[in-house]
């Protein structure tokens, strides 16, 4: 299993820090990751949020793409709707992976808010097929042949990539919410990327309609790999590790990853599930909540939970959040170098 570290470069208001220190610091932090022999960094897209949250991941990886020289570079996902048209995508890919001796690997998504899609003047409802379009305008400039292309979105005349990509096509990776979409994913032949939104069942199962779909298509399943994302911190003691990342991690889940944007379900006393519907219910950050879904504790503990995603789930390269919103960067760093030294070896 390979281990790598995402990155959304959050700065929350009332943690008093900038954007400009957030970027700082995680541009370090993931050159001390370069040295430590981290397989890779993600990025992550939003945009108009009021706490900052990366919109343009495309430039933040050239930044790390200077700073680092080992580490592969990923997007977790850039969402391809915002990019215009997909040859600018496709033209930035080329030369972010040029930039970085052939490190860098895209993660593409549809987009799911709607004040997003409404700030840049797109009709939400085009989202599905805009994707669509833009995925096959990459595959076909990646070739390096000269194209036309006439779909509903967008339109290409006779064009010609250049320069190329040193990875001949560099690797795309696509996330999926339904059993359909991750069907379709497998039937185009990419790898599967999953939330950290999921528990440990649900991504097993996710991960298995995506294989399912590879055997039926006489296709290996062993020759696409899978990746996770999962809410990660680590420090000597599980006590300790809740108290330090709580107020951080409640930033994530009461102002992004909540209602009413994404369904989450508590039960009910008798045992029925319960719709979560308040971004202030006390179960977002209950323990009922982190259970087989996040992986915060001692090292022992994340150790375990990493050998079971490993073991159970058969995970390729787990991507851990590193720096929280807000969150200190001696924290982060200890973090950091508690997963290299003392949860690895342990895994």
């Amino acid at each position: 299993m390979k281990y790598s570290v995402f990155y959304s470069l959050q700065a929350p208001e009332q943690f008093n820090v900038s954007p400009q220190q957030v970027y700082a610091e995680a541009l370090d932090q993931i050159q001390r990751a370069d040295e430590l022999g981290i397989h890779q960094v993600w990025l992550t897209e939003h945009h108009f949020m009021d706490d900052g949250y990366c919109p343009s991941p495309m430039i933040a990886a050239a930044a790390i793409a200077g700073r680092t020289r080992n580490i592969r570079i990923g997007q977790g996902v850039v969402l391809l709707p915002f990019y215009g048209h997909p040859l600018r995508l496709a033209e930035d890919t080329a030369v972010l992976d040029l930039a970085s001796g052939g490190r860098f690997e895209l993660g593409v998504g549809r987009g799911y808010r709607e004040n997003e899609f409404a700030g840049f003047g797109i009709n939400i409802k085009k989202r599905k097929g805009m994707t669509d379009e833009g995925l096959e305008i990459l595959k076909l400039a990646w070739t390096g042949e000269r194209f036309s292309f006439s779909g509903k979105y967008y339109q290409v005349d006779n064009a010609r990539l250049s320069p190329l990509p040193v990875q001949r096509p560099p690797p795309v990776w696509l996330g999926a919410v339904s059993a359909k979409a991750r069907r379709e994913i497998a039937e185009a032949g990419h790898p599967l990327l999953i939330s950290l939104l999921t528990t440990i069942e649900e991504t097993k199962q996710e991960f298995s309609d995506h294989t399912n779909a590879l055997t039926a298509m006489g296709r290996n399943p062993a020759d696409y790999p899978r990746a996770l994302i999962r809410e990660f911190y680590v420090a000597e003691d599980s006590e300790t590790a809740w108290r330090e990342v709580q107020p951080h991690f409640a930033h994530i889940y009461r102002n992004v990853y909540c209602p009413p944007y994404l369904p989450f379900y508590d039960k009910n006393p008798d045992g029925s599930r319960r719709l979560v519907t308040d971004p202030n219910d006390e179960y977002l950050e209950s323990e009922r909540f982190r259970k087989d879904r996040h992986i915060i504790g001692d090292p022992e503990f994340c150790a375990r939970e990493l050998r079971r995603y490993r073991d159970d789930a058969g995970i390729d390269n787990v991507i851990l959040r590193m720096q929280f919103p807000g969150q200190s960067n001696g924290q982060v760093m200890k973090s950091l170098e508690l997963l290299v030294k003392e949860v690895i070896p342990r895994v």
